[in-house]
């Protein structure tokens, strides 16, 4: 059977976010045409078009079916069609609203190859630092050993470069399968209520301190989430289980409850849901950052402070300097700059 993935990037018809009616009201209106639909951000929708062409036809003829059908909602999307949907995002995101792109399984790569690190899901820290290691395009770190990638970054990053090098795999199905050996413990959070949630909004809104709860445990153990599992008891249904790959790894509560909240939205009948329970199904360490020598950003000012002051406490005066250039031209370096006390 072979790969197909259309992924739709839908905006209003006057630009900017779907709110959450007209969201829903895509993501009903492909379900009824197409056999599996996810939703992979706000306005993002996957399509699998595998085992489907003898049914519906080929898949850039699927593409713009799907386009058609958000047209006659109001709605402009770019399709991109691809053998996986992390190339047929990266496609729907750089093409002009209304007009549907495929790129054959053959020139996946090519098409990756020139387009910034931005592209792929590396976490921000490590972005700078291939930056800085002269890395700017998705082609340069797919050149990059995938197991000195794995050893610097992680298995996360390890990932990201399995998709820089055109080995896309299926978002919905895909994670790392054994729980992290750097896990000592299992983080899970639960939730009931005496009264049942019957909508999207409140259940989001009641996962919010579960999210804050397990993100809490995931900064104290030094960790971020790689997948998420969250299970949901409904009244007079089977409970239902949805999994959550969190690219890049996270332990801020915000961006945890913001990948279930995309989760919940590939349901389309949510029903009356009396308890949840949010458990860190994969996790790898937090790549720390240091006060950084060239970072642009580096620590906050008053964490440098105060970290100047201990070293100088511990160690004595003369310890923390700052340099000040008096004469670019100078001949001899130490007639260059002028060292003084960072802190007193």
């Amino acid at each position: 059977m072979s790969r197909a993935f259309a992924v739709a990037r839908v905006d209003g018809r006057l630009g900017g976010r779907l709110g959450d009616a007209r969201r829903e009201r895509v993501l009903r209106a492909l379900v009824a045409t197409l056999p599996r639909v996810a939703v992979l951000d706000e306005g993002v929708f996957a399509c699998d078009l595998r085992g489907t062409e003898r049914l519906l036809g080929t898949p850039l003829v699927v593409g713009r079916r799907i386009a058609a059908t958000c047209d006659a909602l109001g709605h402009a999307a770019s399709v991109g069609v691809a053998s996986g949907p992390f190339v047929a995002r990266a496609i729907a995101e750089r093409i002009a609203p209304g007009t549907v792109r495929h790129v054959g399984a053959a020139d996946e790569r090519a098409f990756l190859a020139p387009l910034p690190l931005e592209a792929i899901p590396l976490d921000p820290a490590q972005r700078e630092e291939c930056v800085l290691l002269g890395i700017r395009t998705v082609g340069a770190f797919a050149a990059l050993p995938r197991g000195a990638v794995l050893e610097r970054f992680g298995r996360a990053a390890a990932y990201a470069h399995a998709l820089a090098s055109g080995e896309d795999l299926d978002l919905a199905t895909s994670g790392f399968a054994a729980r992290s050996e750097s896990m000592r413990q299992r983080i899970v959070a639960r939730r009931s209520w005496d009264e049942a949630l019957d909508s999207r909004e409140r259940l989001v809104f009641a996962l919010r301190t579960a999210l804050e709860e397990v993100a809490a445990t995931l900064s104290r153990e030094g960790l971020a989430a790689v997948r998420l599992s969250l299970r949901l008891e409904r009244e007079r249904a089977v409970p239902l289980r949805l999994d959550r790959l969190v690219l890049p790894p996270t332990a801020g509560a915000a961006a945890l409850l913001r990948s279930l909240r995309w989760a919940l939205d590939e349901v389309v009948e949510l029903g009356r849901v009396v308890g949840a329970s949010v458990e860190v199904a994969e996790a790898e360490p937090a790549r720390g950052r240091q006060i950084g020598l060239f970072a642009p950003d580096g620590a906050r000012a008053e964490e440098a402070i105060a970290l100047a002051r201990h070293l100088r406490g511990r160690l004595g005066p003369g310890t923390v300097l700052r340099a000040e250039v008096v004469d670019a031209k100078a001949r001899l370096p130490e007639r260059e700059a002028r060292w003084e006390e960072l802190v007193k």
